[in-house]
């Protein structure tokens, strides 16, 4: 299985909305074609099958952690791997919490019903 490049680095945006409980992960200059619903977590597909980004719903719920704290990521990774049926995601993040690095995890799992390449994809911001 290929192993990608990480296709966020130096290009992407990190937003958590604490009104709405949803953490965004996002590249700049990736064009939008279409989503893949994993769950409480929603994949962004743009141009060339690339990853455009990532929508956790119920980030507080998923990461175990209060809106607060989601407010003070310090770190967040994520590995895709995508087979000809599957696609696993697992996220991690790092908040500081009472003044220390307290680290999280999420996954999902859903259908490649739009037949993305094969591979495993690393994002890091």
């Amino acid at each position: 299985m290929n192993k990608l490049k990480n296709q966020f680095e130096g290009k992407a945006g990190l937003r958590y909305s604490a009104e709405t409980d949803i953490l965004y992960v996002y590249a700049k200059d990736i064009k939008y074609i279409e989503s893949i619903d994993l769950g409480d977590i929603i994949l962004d597909i743009g141009e060339n099958g690339l990853i455009k980004g990532i929508e956790i719903l119920n980030a507080s719920k998923n990461f175990k952690l209060s809106k607060y704290d989601l407010k003070h990521i310090k770190k967040l990774t994520a590995e895709i791997t995508i087979t000809p049926d599957i696609i696993k995601l697992k996220i991690t993040i790092s908040v500081l919490k009472r003044n220390r690095e307290v680290e999280r995890f999420t996954t999902a799992k859903g259908l490649n019903d739009i037949s993305l390449p094969s591979g495993v994809v690393c994002v890091e911001c």
